[in-house]
């Protein structure tokens, strides 16, 4: 790694470069000497970096798959279950975005990504539930696409399609009643009513 000092000029900068070697080095190091002792095992907590590895070692071996091949579905499967009448949510900023993901038991799951300070919400429903989407917040929804898988990403940009057409559609029809010919049309059957 090469450092800057405050002259200008590049130089080396010690340091622990390779986490994962100095790592697996300890745990080798640590397993001969506790082999040499007769002890079994490798005295390593659950949560140690060698404990984590060789669960994934064994994940792989065992062929297995972990079922959900987007961030909301991995996201959903870490949470753990709602109980009768209860929910259980989870927050996560992704890119800069919140995210909002939530559990209940009765309703099923719900995603509400981004929010604005004049929200315009839509509700899609997908593969691993209801999306709640601020059409005012585009680029933070822009920002959350990967998170979701291919179908539910199409389902999403389908409904905001079709809920713009819609609008643009009511927007033409507001407009053609305000023009002047409707208005004096309008008026004559006012008069012919009065």
């Amino acid at each position: 790694m090469i450092g800057n000092n405050r002259y200008g000029a590049f130089y080396p900068v010690s340091g622990n470069m390779d986490y994962a070697a100095q790592e697996i080095r300890k745990y080798s190091e640590n397993l001969a000497r506790r082999s040499k002792m007769g002890l079994e095992g490798d005295g390593m907590g659950t949560d140690s970096f060698a404990a984590k590895l060789k669960r994934a070692d064994e994940f792989i071996a065992s062929g297995e798959s972990c079922g959900a091949t987007d961030s909301i579905g991995i996201i959903l499967r870490q949470m753990g279950e709602a109980e009768a009448g209860g929910k259980v949510t989870k927050e996560v900023y992704h890119n800069g975005v919140r995210v909002y993901v939530e559990k209940d038991s009765m309703r099923g799951n719900s995603i509400t990504i981004g929010g604005s300070m004049n929200p315009e919400w839509i509700h899609v429903s997908t593969s691993v539930g209801t999306v709640h989407i601020d059409l005012n917040d585009m680029e933070g929804l822009m920002k959350c696409l990967d998170m979701f898988s291919p179908e539910d990403i199409n389902l999403i940009l389908r409904k905001i399609t079709e809920v713009r057409q819609s609008k643009d559609a009511l927007q033409e029809i507001d407009n053609m009643r305000n023009t002047p010919v409707e208005r004096a049309e309008e008026a004559e059957e006012k008069e012919k009513k009065e």
